[in-house]
């Protein structure tokens, strides 16, 4: 399972290539899932209308975890427990990454902050579709 954070889009948008395209076969396959931070982050960056409408299309497919009250438990905890030890990240990179544990995803993406979670999984790029 997949998680791609709104960084991996920005690189991919920022270098041409589109994500409906990259996406496509994990979508089909189920193995992407994503969460509301990351759907206004990669969305409200997209500035033509159409872009807008792809990116739209793309997040209807995906699906969401669920944002229950005992996911945000566990984002505080964990929010909680970093701080504690110095590591304070944005809320946006502990929900994002609360809710990969939950699922079991790993995390793509290019921002740093992510390697301070205990026990995500990241990479800079999804492997190859074959």
């Amino acid at each position: 399972m997949w998680m791609i954070d709104s960084s991996k889009f920005i690189d991919w948008m920022r270098q041409g290539r589109n994500p409906t395209r990259i996406l496509r076969p994990f979508v089909l396959a189920n193995q992407i899932v994503s969460c509301g931070v990351i759907r206004v982050e990669v969305v409200r960056g997209a500035v033509k209308p159409t872009v807008k409408a792809e990116l739209t299309t793309l997040f209807d497919a995906i699906r969401d975890v669920a944002m229950t009250s005992g996911i945000w438990k566990r984002i505080t905890e964990l929010g909680w427990q970093l701080d504690r030890q110095g590591t304070v990240l944005p809320v946006s990179d502990l929900i994002i990454g609360a809710c990969a544990l939950l699922e079991g995803a790993t995390v793509v993406t290019t921002d740093s902050h992510f390697q301070q979670i205990p026990d995500l999984n990241i990479r800079e790029d999804l492997p190859d579709w074959d």
